[in-house]
């Protein structure tokens, strides 16, 4: 299976020819790239991948909005839309590590020292009110300084100088974890960036599992072979052969910087905070390389996420309740589970389940299978219907959330939390029956011959 972006980008042009735009117009980088992508959405309604051939102030074109779409995404996985949470759960289960190489694309042009400037990279400005120009789409690679298993992550970005970043680590992670443990040893952690990838990889970097899962075997484990690496010029790190782009760097022990503000995937925009300082040792990349930019907070970002997220939480929830039948993150910290409950109980236990699995949840819905919940409306009438505040409400104070969460009070992620047991009580087979129809009527309707 084809492992780089240009081979996937073709089968798009191939299969989907209305999915691709190429717009040669001179664009600013400073809101243009974002404002084209949400309008083309929300006017035009189309979400094609787009190509920014022209973009003021940088010799790289930007790509965007290829996970906009997951018709998109469950080809690159080479499986349906509907299985494409089945497809991910087979990688978690089946991991295939990694195969080192002697080079690959990504190591055509290879800048170090002086010669290292990140100003020479598209400036992207994002939303109003941005601190500065971000990169959105680097997936940071490192190691456990103790273990040396690696964990894969998005983390923004934002360039302060010319070979210098802030990064957002999100407490409690794994990456956050490896920082702090090289700090506490006096010593910088290496990262390596990844710009550019098959969707086969920018998936499996959002995998959420244990800090001793690694995430470059579940890539592989997607792509159903192993993930050809290089080493790194001037780290210690393995990457994808394939990226178009990947920057060397170190995140500096006890050193920060003021970040931000910055539009985050929640519709707002948080103000600015100490964040940790980068240092960038090398740039590499392919000789005609596309610039990846993500489009934070619209649907070039939240559906990638949503994929790995609901399969993790399905795992989670299965080892607990098996007869799960099926798990949806429709917006942001938010979780809706259906269960065949078996047992009086099972919801609460799902509610449980949820939150363990993920620092980011902070609302879970649990309904019978006999509701869809792919269907906003079906959730809230179970809510309002099989739902007593006083009796299935559960509220869990003082817990870990997000740090991006912008209700919380400071801004540190530390929040409450809430379970709804929407389920029939105490069983669906003994709560008040649903209206239905006789079979045979249903059956005998033809609304095609009624219409005609």
């Amino acid at each position: 299976m084809p492992q780089d972006l240009r081979s996937y980008i073709d089968q798009v042009k191939s299969e989907r020819p209305d999915d691709f735009v190429t717009i040669s117009k001179e664009v600013d980088p400073a809101y243009e790239i974002t404002a084209t992508i949400v309008k083309m959405e929300q006017v035009a309604k189309r979400r094609p991948v787009i190509v920014f051939e022209n973009v003021k102030g940088t010799d790289f074109p930007v790509m965007s909005n290829m996970h906009a779409s997951r018709p998109r995404l469950a080809m690159a996985l080479k499986c349906s839309p509907r299985d494409m949470q089945k497809t991910f759960l087979a990688a978690m289960e089946n991991p295939i590590p990694p195969k080192e190489i002697n080079t690959g694309p990504c190591k055509e042009v290879i800048l170090k020292g002086d010669a290292v400037d990140m100003r020479a990279l598209p400036q992207i400005v994002h939303h109003g009110g941005d601190g500065g120009p971000y990169i959105t789409a680097a997936i940071s690679f490192a190691k456990d300084p103790e273990t040396g298993i690696y964990n894969c992550a998005y983390n923004r970005l934002m360039i302060t100088g010319k070979d210098s970043t802030s990064i957002h680590l999100t407490l409690g992670k794994h990456l956050w974890e490896f920082h702090k443990i090289a700090e506490a040893r006096g010593e910088a952690l290496q990262v390596a960036f990844a710009i550019g990838v098959h969707p086969a990889i920018a998936l499996g970097a959002l995998s959420i599992g244990s800090i001793d899962e690694d995430e470059t075997a579940i890539m592989g484990g997607l792509f159903g072979e192993a993930m050809e690496v290089v080493r790194c010029e001037t780290l210690d790190l393995l990457v994808p052969a394939q990226a178009e782009m990947i920057i060397e760097a170190e995140i500096q022990p006890s050193e920060t910087v003021n970040e931000g503000p910055f539009g985050e995937f929640t519709g707002y925009s948080l103000g600015a905070r100490e964040r940790e300082v980068v240092k960038v040792k090398a740039i590499t990349h392919r000789k005609d390389a596309y610039f990846y930019d993500m489009n934070v907070g619209h649907l070039d970002h939240m559906l990638l996420s949503t994929i790995p997220m609901e399969a993790n939480l399905l795992r989670a929830v299965r080892s607990m309740v098996p007869s799960v039948t099926a798990v949806r993150v429709p917006s942001p910290f938010t979780c809706y589970v259906s269960i065949e409950q078996r047992l009086k109980g099972q919801a609460k236990n799902v509610i449980m389940a949820v939150f363990g699995a993920d620092l980011y949840i902070k609302r879970v819905v649990v309904v019978d299978q006999d509701v869809d919940i792919y269907d906003d409306r079906q959730v809230n009438w179970a809510i309002a219907t099989r739902c007593q505040p006083d009796r299935d409400l559960i509220i869990m104070n003082g817990a870990r959330g997000s740090d991006l969460d912008p209700s919380t009070s400071g801004d540190d992620g530390f929040t409450s939390k809430w379970g709804v047991d929407a389920t029939a009580k105490p069983l669906l087979k003994d709560f008040t029956p649903r209206h239905h129809f006789p079979q045979d009527v249903w059956d005998g309707i033809d609304i095609d011959a009624l219409l005609s």
